[in-house]
């Protein structure tokens, strides 16, 4: 949200933040009644005045385009992840259909920061209530010094996209060329060939163990957007991993840190030396990616004052 913030702030754009409790409270149905009255009471305060708004974290899903309807009144709702591999409240291809066919007012329009996550929302949305823009992120160090290890990182909690049995693969190949591999976040089961860390990381351990990184490697079977790629390159680190949409417009297009060939362990060690090798030439890719988001995300804003209503 911060960095959404700032990048409005770029530009010259006030922001006033809403009091919006996370719904992410695990079986607590206290929490979860109260995360939503809260949303709902916000809806019901600004879906008819005050905008444009900006939905940054949908709790109800595909359902926030109904709820926010109207027929002058801007809102933009960002669609993380439109199509998640584990099942989430409001985000079923059934809930997207229902939305769309109740959604008949002019607002709100969706917004997507990948080309994936665009594709799969305009399955079920117009697209001319549909946006991509780049993901908001802080300008990218230039002055990282090369980190004194070889560690080989994979940052986050465990979710199901995680292809453990590439990880498995890949380490023997990794260290044969000097790399550490290494896993830290929450959830994370014990993998051969790799050094685990299981547990919830604080802000300074992230921050710390993003610095002792040689490259941050991305071994996910599906994502949209990956904020840990961006969080890597903000502090100077390079990022491995499939040449994904979001990668590509990050990094562009057959960047030197894509994996060639996912199942092949030479693969991910060649494009671990590559990454490193050219860390400067990621590096400013990205802030081109960040310098582009400031500029498209004020755009999208702005153009909500013209847009026909």
């Amino acid at each position: 949200m911060q960095r959404l913030t700032d990048s409005f702030a770029a530009t010259g754009h006030s922001t006033k933040l809403l009091r919006s409790p996370s719904g992410e409270v695990g079986n607590n149905r206290f929490a979860k009644g109260y995360a939503l009255g809260a949303h709902l009471l916000n809806a019901r305060n600004h879906a008819r005045g005050g905008g444009p708004n900006i939905v940054a974290w949908p709790l109800l899903g595909w359902w926030e385009a109904p709820l926010w309807q109207h027929a002058a009144n801007c809102t933009y709702i960002v669609m993380h992840d439109p199509k998640p591999l584990a099942i989430q409240d409001g985000l079923s291809a059934r809930a997207a259909k229902r939305s769309s066919r109740a959604c008949r007012a002019r607002w709100p329009h969706l917004v997507t920061m990948s080309p994936e996550a665009y594709t799969v929302t305009s399955e079920y949305f117009p697209e001319h209530r549909i946006h991509l823009v780049p993901h908001p992120m802080r300008t990218p160090r230039c002055d990282r010094q090369n980190p004194t290890g070889s560690v080989a990182l994979v940052l986050g909690q465990y979710k199901p996209a995680r292809d453990l049995r590439v990880m498995s693969s890949i380490a023997g190949a990794l260290r044969a060329d000097g790399w550490e591999p290494m896993v830290a976040g929450r959830g994370w089961p014990s993998i051969p060939g790799w050094r685990v860390v299981n547990r919830y990381l604080e802000k300074a351990e992230f921050d710390r163990l993003l610095a002792s990184a040689a490259a941050v490697l991305l071994p996910y079977q599906h994502y949209f957007q990956s904020g840990v790629a961006l969080r890597a390159l903000e502090a100077g680190v390079p990022v491995v991993g499939r040449e994904t949409g979001f990668l590509a417009c990050v990094l562009g297009p057959n960047f030197s840190g894509a994996v060639a060939d996912w199942h092949e362990p030479d693969s991910w060690a060649a494009a671990m030396s590559d990454a490193v090798a050219s860390t400067s030439s990621q590096i400013k890719a990205a802030t081109r990616y960040g310098k582009r988001g400031i500029f498209e995300w004020d755009s999208l804003v702005r153009s909500s004052v013209t847009r026909p209503r």
